[in-house]
């Protein structure tokens, strides 16, 4: 199914509700949407977020006055920091169906949770989460902010926005093809560990494989990295393997992504250029392009020194 999902926290201390609140929107489980500060300012996931967010903003926004009035009312505060925690999930089924939920969390125990078609309510398994919910339900009636009209709106635009968001392929059918290189160190003697970096790729689903003479290496014989994500929305990981010097031809890295493929070989150094004396499998992708740099760096001046030394014949 295709789901769209909204979780917004309030915060209070000591009694006091924080004029701030947390927000995310998630689309297919992938993270879309981000807000924080007293006016939710947006940071996008990248630019192919923006054309969506305006409206997203002034919903949130106002979803988060009614979330941080309800905490506000809530009489289970004896000091310290406490959470109010709404999430809001819609789904859209192959066959068309829809369902739509509503949970509230309070320090991160659920004491409320409502089928939004339905209407059918979860009882609460503690005795503190019956009084939340108590509490809440009949603090909602009072102020008309959660009627039945309002449960059915809010259903109404979850699952309308998913349906737009569905049809117009703005989030659901981005892709973004990986940057891929391949590296070596040595590993012992007689063997190096060439590492296959894949970056900058959406949506996270990827395979890496080490292939030798076209044939996949087993399990046991791969190292893989988590897929970690990016401040702009994208995607790195990696994979490693530990092969003979002087091999390196038989070896390729092979990589799928998004119904694309591609085979990535590892770069040939004669004996006369050193092998790179690191551990790289271990330390980040930035990290290991920065010491490639380094070295770039130091071969260059000792060329430069060595040039000027030539030049005036001196030791």
């Amino acid at each position: 199914p295709h789901s769209l999902r909204y979780n917004l926290t309030a915060l209070s201390r000591d009694g006091s509700v924080q004029s701030g609140f947390l927000a995310e929107g998630h689309l297919d489980g992938q993270l879309f949407l981000h807000c924080d500060g007293q006016k939710c300012r947006t940071k996008p996931q990248g630019q192919w977020a923006e054309d969506v967010l305006g409206a997203e903003t002034r919903d949130l926004t106002e979803n988060g006055k009614n979330l941080r009035m309800t905490l506000a009312h809530l009489k289970d505060q004896k000091g310290g920091l406490h959470s109010l925690q709404e999430i809001t999930v819609c789904e859209i089924h192959e066959d068309n169906s829809t369902r739509a939920f509503w949970h509230f969390y309070y320090d991160e125990e659920l004491f409320l949770s409502q089928n939004l078609e339905t209407q059918e309510q979860t009882e609460p398994q503690s005795s503190r989460a019956q009084i939340l919910a108590m509490n809440v339900t009949n603090f909602w009636k009072e102020d008309a902010m959660k009627t039945k009209t309002h449960y059915r709106a809010v259903q109404a635009d979850c699952l309308q926005k998913l349906q737009q968001y569905r049809k117009s392929g703005i989030v659901l059918r981005r892709t973004v093809p990986p940057m891929v290189i391949v590296t070596r160190s040595e590993a012992s003697e007689g063997n190096i560990t060439v590492t296959c970096w894949a970056s900058g790729f959406y949506p996270w689903n990827i395979t890496l494989t080490w292939r030798q003479d076209g044939v996949s290496l087993s399990h046991d014989a791969q190292q893989w990295g988590d897929v970690l994500r990016d401040e702009n929305g994208t995607y790195q990981t990696w994979v490693a393997t530990r092969i003979r010097q002087g091999e390196e031809q038989r070896f390729t890295c092979h990589v799928e992504h998004s119904g694309n493929h591609g085979t990535h070989p590892v770069p040939f150094f004669s004996g006369k250029v050193p092998v790179l004396q690191s551990q790289w499998t271990d330390i980040p992708f930035f990290s290991a392009v920065a010491a490639a740099a380094a070295i770039f760096v130091i071969i260059f001046y000792v060329l430069l020194c060595k040039k000027k030394t030539s030049a005036a014949e001196g030791p």
